[in-house]
């Protein structure tokens, strides 16, 4: 069993990864932006007689001088579902990171790691993923039912490559909805180095009535998968349904750009029970992921 840093290009990562339904932090474009913001990107391919046995993708900063840090978020990303194959190759991982010592190894891990040489740092996080197409009798009743009466409101719906002055305006919309609700996402740097590096795939959603915009959500697309980012809605929004109606137009407009699966991003049911019931009321369904833990 072998692992190559850093041997591959774009295409060859996107394509192994559509082969997983890798999710956004496991995605070119994810390590892209974090190079973009000054840090860097180690990806691994672990291969065993030339059959590929997992992706790694992990982001590295240095702290300070001579500490290092390496974070695979949703990683690594498995073919094999031996459970030995697993083991040795995240042994390689952990040996053969290029990152200088000391060095600290973080994983918050999609599946459960198949290694007792972990310190666990917090609780297991959970998200929800929608399988595409989306067809109406997989909703939730309450949730089709409310559809239904969105529709009935005269909301238009749009979408196209987000541009730079909407995107941002949509950022500082989510900053405050950030402070008020008491929860944090990724930095709106992030998002914006993003769309400088990979414009193409963010696309911007948009429901309206008579002119007045009711809800905007931001997608990023990354090969057979995508990410539900960010979204926000207008007190005339949270009146006409207008985030549900928005997210209906993007199961539809993604599948037939053929996107296989959305990711609907971290819910806590406890925290933001309305959050949960209006994701998983779409025919999401519930991962559980892996506590983040530190490698040993």
């Amino acid at each position: 069993m072998e692992i190559l840093w850093d041997q591959v290009g774009r295409n060859e990562w996107e394509a192994l990864g559509d082969r997983l339904r890798a999710p956004m932090a496991q995605r070119w474009s994810y390590g892209a932006a974090h190079e973009a913001l000054g840090g860097q990107v180690a990806r691994g391919v672990i291969r065993r007689a030339g059959r590929p046995i997992g992706l790694c993708q992990a982001l590295l900063r240095r702290l300070r001088p001579g500490l290092g840090l390496a974070l695979i978020s949703n990683g690594p990303l498995w073919f094999s579902d031996s459970h030995e194959e697993r083991a040795r190759a995240l042994a390689l991982i952990r040996r053969s990171l290029p990152l200088g010592r000391p060095r600290l190894r973080l994983v918050t891990p999609a599946d459960p790691l198949p290694t007792r040489r972990r310190l666990v740092l917090s609780r297991p996080l959970f998200t929800c993923r929608r399988a595409l197409p989306a067809h109406r009798e997989e909703l939730h009743g309450k949730w089709r039912n409310a559809l239904k009466k969105s529709e009935r409101t005269g909301l238009t719906l749009s979408h196209r490559q987000a541009r730079e002055r909407e995107l941002r305006a949509l950022l500082q919309d989510d900053l405050r909805q950030q402070a008020a609700r008491g929860y944090r996402a990724l930095p709106a740097a992030f998002t914006l180095a993003w769309q400088a590096r990979a414009a193409r795939e963010l696309r911007l959603f948009v429901a309206r009535r008579r002119g007045e915009v009711h809800a905007r959500a931001l997608v990023l697309r990354h090969g057979n998968t995508a990410t539900y980012h960010i979204a926000h809605s207008s007190e005339a929004g949270r009146g006409s349904g207008a985030a549900r109606l928005v997210l209906w137009h993007i199961f539809g407009e993604l599948a037939r750009a053929g996107v296989e699966e959305i990711d609907l991003g971290r819910i806590d049911r406890a925290k933001a029970p309305g959050l949960s019931r209006f994701k998983l009321g779409s025919g999401a369904r519930l991962q559980r992921l892996g506590p983040t833990a530190l490698l040993l």
